[in-house]
């Protein structure tokens, strides 16, 4: 067809694009090599971050982007992409608005603090699931007219001529090529995020030119249920839960944030750790998706004692908090996804070294830079999300007004 827009990717960030610039009256192509394929978003926990959201204020919840924005940089140590730092900070909030006003999901607040954030600003929608979110949003996508979805890989840019491009394709967490060049120090890693994140739009971006930026940024996942199909979500320490290593001994503050447990778990005797906790905890976690997804798996056992589960006899001020019977699950740690990609503008705009932008090419998600480049320790729980939604979000705009323009 003729489009005003075409999109490459359709998760998080590309769908938010494609609704944006559809809503805002573009006609726009939206290809995905595999619709009912492994995602990011689907192994996600779908949770995602606003500041200064109505969603806040209705909880007596003071924020801003400007506070957010302080988060971020905080938690990366002096790696944050100041380029878009403060506009994801702003915009990720309107692109919650526009899920919300404009498509028609339920959201709402959860009540925990996440590690690193000042205050509340995880959002969810009711199942509080990455796989609940992805059906959502392909359900808006599916009602706008003006959307095209083509299950199609796509091998080559050129054949869209002067159309304005997306690049949704997400990271190069599934390249062993590029994790070599980027990240040896997860390369071996257990991955699991989407195993298509091949790094197609790097390779796109340096063939014309484009900057990288971030390239040491990484989200880890250190509460993964060994085997990578599910995972216990990091809700379980912030009610209480703690790990014990193989020996029976706590070896971390499990206040700790998630992707930086992840090499932490790792470094334990045999790469594994046991989570546990009592029931009081699992009914407060229950209702988060991937802790339901594990729980209904299996993957969570209930003993008396945790010799049951092959453990040495642990300090009894380890457990005193407890009561009986015990829940526990093993974990590892893993790579969820990368967090460098092609260089963006404020305007989401793929740029060249100098800054220069590329004309009628952006990108967003896993494909773009992300927020911080401080390997797995620079990574704050929502930002993936954050960044997919605010540069989608923009991008979608930016497309729509080169069709106006035209």
């Amino acid at each position: 067809m003729e489009a005003d827009a075409v999109v490459v990717g359709a998760g998080a960030a590309g769908m938010m694009g494609a609704l944006v610039a559809a809503q805002r009256g573009a006609r726009v192509q939206l290809f995905e090599a595999n619709l009912e394929g492994p995602s990011n978003l689907r192994v996600s926990g779908g949770l995602f971050t606003g500041a200064g959201t109505r969603w806040q204020r209705e909880a007596g919840i003071q924020d801003e982007p400007a506070l957010f924005a302080r988060d971020i940089r905080a938690k990366a140590a002096g790696t944050a992409n100041e380029e878009i730092v403060d506009v994801v900070a702003r915009r990720c909030g309107e692109a919650i608005d526009f899920l919300a006003d404009q498509c028609g999901f339920a959201i709402h607040l959860l009540k925990i603090v996440a590690p690193g954030h000042a205050v509340s600003r995880l959002h969810a929608t009711p199942g509080e699931s990455g796989r609940e979110l992805l059906a959502l949003m392909r359900a808006a996508i599916d009602r706008q007219k003006r959307i095209y979805v083509v299950e199609k890989q796509i091998r080559d840019l050129d054949k869209f001529g002067a159309t304005p491009i997306l690049l949704a394709t997400g990271g190069f967490a599934g390249s062993p090529k590029l994790l070599r060049e980027f990240l040896p120090e997860v390369a071996d890693a257990l991955h699991i995020g989407a195993g298509p994140n091949d790094g197609c739009a790097i390779d796109w971006g340096r063939e014309r030119g484009a900057a990288l930026s971030t390239m040491e940024g990484y989200q880890g996942q250190g509460h993964v249920n060994p085997g990578g199909k599910t995972r216990l979500g990091m809700t379980l320490p912030r009610l209480g839960a703690i790990l014990l290593n193989r020996e029976g001994k706590r070896f971390v503050d499990e206040a700790i944030g998630p992707s930086e447990l992840a090499a932490v778990v790792l470094a334990q005797p045999g790469g594994r750790a046991l989570e546990v906790y009592d029931q009081r905890i699992h009914e407060a976690a229950i209702s988060q998706g991937p802790y339901r997804e594990a729980w209904e798996a299996g993957e969570v056992k209930v003993v008396d004692d945790l010799a049951e589960l092959g453990l040495p006899p642990v300090a009894p001020e380890n457990l005193a908090k407890f009561q009986r019977p015990l829940y526990a699950a093993w974990v590892t740690g893993a790579l969820a996804h990368t967090q460098g990609g092609l260089a963006v503008d404020r305007r989401a705009r793929v740029v060249r070294a100098d800054g220069s932008p590329l004309d009628g090419l952006y990108a967003a998600g896993g494909a773009a830079a992300g927020l911080a480049g401080r390997g797995g320790e620079g990574y704050l729980p929502g930002n993936g999300l954050a960044q997919s939604f605010a540069l989608g979000l923009i991008a979608g705009e930016e497309m729509s007004s080169v069709r106006r323009r035209a």
